[in-house]
């Protein structure tokens, strides 16, 4: 393994991230970063943007002698053919069946065929590699691997952050914040009422269709939400923006931002334009767990590069949820290496409540810094996610289509989250989380558990076993495509 060189590349780059945020496997960039210190231990580790550089670069090593191998850290079906280097995907998966059909004219919308050219696989949790294995045999030379973050959290910047803290501490980082003790929230705002002209003649008393009032009731309903939604954030015509009272800055221009977190504070990360990450559901219970709660803060932070994309449908939620006491903060924007530490060092615990997960790596860097989660036991979090180190969620299977499946046929399972669960989490770990002896013990569990599941030590070990066997093999063998 000494003289092997592992070529890594994906469709997102350095480059493009900050404008890829939100977009179709923009994530895949951050799981490739994820996996290079595992990778350098193996060999030497180059990063390619090209699939011309791949074979130029496998074509001067291998006549070297040298053993070559490109980690394409992409989904299966954009997963290159065709390579003189041996490929593997690196791949994620949240469902527990894979495509075995082809649809769109392109032949590796069916799974079987990019494996059998692969001969080999590197998939993120075991379900996945299960449903590998039930299409191409049990046989198939495929690893379930976590992308090893654990040791990222465990250095002299991250110490004593694992104690319980629930005074005043700042949070700063630069882009858009939304806060929402300084929004003015009210659900009366969402229907206006008619306006009267005290000159005007008195107008019959006409009854109106059943049509007519549905439209005028809509109508209502668009302008109050338009009034009261969109139109206090938007630039004035000929006039500079001004600043928005401190907590809401929402110019279009990312500005340096300071917020203070006080008490239990719940943090999640997720793509606001991913429909499996159920945010209205985490927000919505929070507000109903917590109505009464000062205390009790839900800080999102949104992963997309545009803020009008979710902020119309963020207000209206909250408003038909107003008025509550706990505190909903939103922060839109990239935020540094350090800016990440501190919103994990200021957190209390992570939510998830996605209705399916490749492998969710906000969660597990805040379970490697020893902050408990609430979240479901399903998917990819069924490798690391228990009542340890977790508020467990009920969950339920329901149908649902292959993410990228232009004709959305049934063909696999979601798992619907059951929001009377969800609502019972919060208020156990707010509980909890006011005695600091059982805070501090699902704490140390989480750090343990997650030290055995996703370090640099115990990654790098199963990988290099894996493709040293995969070597020994042959590197790639061309496997029968499965009918």
């Amino acid at each position: 393994m000494m003289d092997l060189l592992i070529l890594i590349g994906s469709k997102i780059s350095q480059d493009t991230i900050h404008s890829s945020l939100g977009k179709p496997e923009y994530s895949y960039y951050f799981l490739m970063k994820e996996f290079v210190p595992a990778l350098q231990r193996l060999g030497s580790v180059v990063e390619v943007k090209s699939l011309e550089e791949v074979d130029a670069l496998y074509d001067r090593h291998s006549a070297q002698g040298r053993q070559v191998v490109f980690l394409s850290f992409s989904p299966p079906q954009q997963t290159p053919e065709g390579l003189r280097c041996p490929t593997i995907p690196v791949f994620a998966w949240e469902f527990d069946s894979i495509p075995v059909e082809a649809w769109g004219d392109e032949p590796r919308n069916d799974w079987r065929h990019v494996f059998a050219g692969s001969g080999s696989a590197i998939t993120l949790s075991r379900e996945a590699a299960d449903a590998v294995k039930a299409v191409m045999g049990d046989d198939y030379p495929i690893i379930a691997l976590p992308a090893p973050v654990w040791d990222r959290f465990q250095g002299q910047e991250m110490a004593g952050t694992r104690g319980l803290n629930l005074s005043e501490r700042l949070l700063r980082f630069s882009g858009h914040l939304i806060d929402s003790p300084y929004l003015g929230l009210s659900a009366d705002c969402l229907v206006l009422p008619p306006k009267v002209d005290p000159g005007a003649s008195p107008v019959p008393n006409i009854p109106l269709s059943p049509g007519k009032v549905r439209w005028l009731t809509s109508k209502a309903l668009f302008k109050g939400w338009w009034c009261e939604a969109v139109r206090p954030f938007l630039p004035r015509p000929g006039k500079d923006v001004q600043a928005a009272p401190a907590g809401t800055s929402l110019q279009e221009a990312p500005a340096s931002q300071q917020v203070a977190l006080r008490g239990v504070v719940y943090t999640t990360v997720l793509n606001p334009g991913d429909h499996r990450k159920n945010w209205i559901d985490m927000i919505s219970a929070f507000c109903w767990a917590f109505h009464d709660v000062a205390d009790a803060t839900l800080v999102v932070k949104m992963t997309h590069h545009d803020l009008e994309s979710y902020r119309v449908m963020l207000m209206t939620l909250l408003s038909r949820l107003a008025p509550f006491q706990c505190r909903i903060v939103v922060i839109h924007g990239f935020l540094e290496d350090e800016e990440y530490r501190d919103l994990v060092r200021h957190s209390t615990y992570y939510v998830n409540t996605s209705v399916c997960e490749g492998l969710c790596l906000p969660l597990m860097e805040f379970l490697s810094c020893g902050k408990p989660a609430i979240g479901p036991r399903h998917t990819a979090m069924l490798d690391y996610l228990d009542d340890e180190v977790a508020f467990i969620v009920g969950s339920a299977p329901q149908p649902a289509s292959w993410p990228h499946d232009s004709r959305a046929l049934l063909r696999a399972y979601l798992h619907r989250l059951n929001w009377e669960s969800l609502v019972a989490a919060y208020r156990s770990s707010y509980e909890t989380a006011k005695r600091p002896a059982d805070y501090q013990r699902m704490s140390y569990a989480a750090e343990r558990k997650m030290r055995g599941y996703c370090s640099v030590e115990q990654v790098s070990s199963r990988l290099g076993a894996f493709l040293d066997s995969q070597r020994r093999a042959g590197s790639v063998e061309k496997r029968s495509l499965v009918s």
